[in-house]
């Protein structure tokens, strides 16, 4: 459940005013220039990351960050991920185990869609890489038997993977990492802020006076934008296809959120979805979840009392949870 005044709203309200896509945070209006608010940008985790607090200190949270990204990053064999799919084991009481925990608890939760097991499939089809490409279908077969938490084992040592299974933290790691952010502004007793993690974000804190945090969200297209909402602290996540594809040489597109039941690109009538929730982690998970359901189960998710959301699909239809108001461009 949604605590009191979660989500509040208010025309008349002066507040920050947030651009949420796939990629970037546009811009932040609204700061009060009297008051301590310190700015840092850094690029962590393959995300440019945008730090703005009040009372706060961006450096520890940036530290924290990079922490992170060494824990999460594939492509660091130093990586507790890396050691993970490399055939090693990594304890349930690191960053890397408690994702891992909590990760498959949520796959266990919200059956079907994400599967964070299917790392042997994005390497495969490299999307986000330098040379992306359709792969043979005997490899994309071969691909799939690795995928599954059948092949995830936990003992007194830890998690560790059969052979040729890998682990893919990009359905869920920036709204894990948010969540641990949290944590340490819970600590250190800062009074208010914003992290952006481009498609993952933590508005945190009490603003002056009651003033909410308002957020524009964009659509598919450039320069689009499909509303605003104005949210007490929350964390928000959007998942799309439209930012991050290849086109191959027939001209047809592919989204670099995979389906690993069939082990290729996922199908979807939606182009965006964005879901506020009081959990960075389930935020980043369901976002990515709803949009490969896509339209067919969209009415299950907008009466949620533990989540709410704003989609659109490719027909221009826009969809408001129960309960949220929507302001529509």
């Amino acid at each position: 459940m949604f605590k009191k005044n979660f989500l509040k709203f208010s025309a008349a309200s002066a507040c920050a005013v947030i651009l949420l896509v796939i990629t970037a945070v546009s811009c932040v209006s609204g700061w009060n220039a009297d008051e301590n608010i310190s700015e840092e940008n850094i690029f962590v985790m393959d995300a440019y990351c945008e730090i703005m607090l009040c009372g706060g200190d961006t450096d520890s949270v940036s530290d924290l960050l990079y922490e992170l990204e060494g824990c999460f990053d594939r492509y660091d064999e130093k990586s507790g991920i890396s050691v993970l799919n490399s055939g090693g084991t990594v304890s349930e009481n690191t960053y890397t185990g408690k994702f891992l925990k909590e990760t498959f608890a949520l796959q266990e939760k919200y059956k079907g869609g994400v599967e964070i097991t299917s790392g042997a499939l994005t390497r495969l089809w490299n999307i986000t890489g330098d040379a992306p490409h359709v792969p043979e279908e005997k490899d994309i077969n071969a691909a799939l038997e690795t995928v599954g938490t059948d092949h995830v084992h936990f003992s007194d040592e830890g998690f560790s993977l059969d052979s040729g299974t890998e682990i893919d933290t990009g359905a869920a790691a920036k709204g894990y990492a948010l969540d641990c952010v949290k944590e340490l502004l819970d600590e250190d007793e800062t009074a208010y802020g914003v992290v952006s993690m481009t498609s993952s974000m933590l508005l945190y804190g009490e603003k002056p006076e009651g003033e909410p945090f308002r957020i524009a969200i964009r659509g598919a297209d450039d320069g689009e934008i499909l509303g605003t909402v104005e949210t007490d602290s929350c964390f928000l996540s959007t998942s799309g296809g439209y930012e991050r594809f290849f086109t191959d040489e027939n001209g047809k597109n592919y989204s670099h959120i995979l389906d690993s039941v069939t082990g290729y690109p996922v199908e979807t009538d939606l182009e965006t979805v964005t879901v506020f929730c009081e959990n960075g982690l389930l935020s980043d998970y369901l976002s990515t979840l709803i949009y490969m359901d896509g339209t067919k189960s969209i009415g299950k998710h907008l009466s949620s009392d533990e989540y709410k959301l704003v989609a659109a699909d490719n027909d221009g239809n826009v969809y408001v949870s129960d309960g949220l108001v929507f302001i529509q461009e």
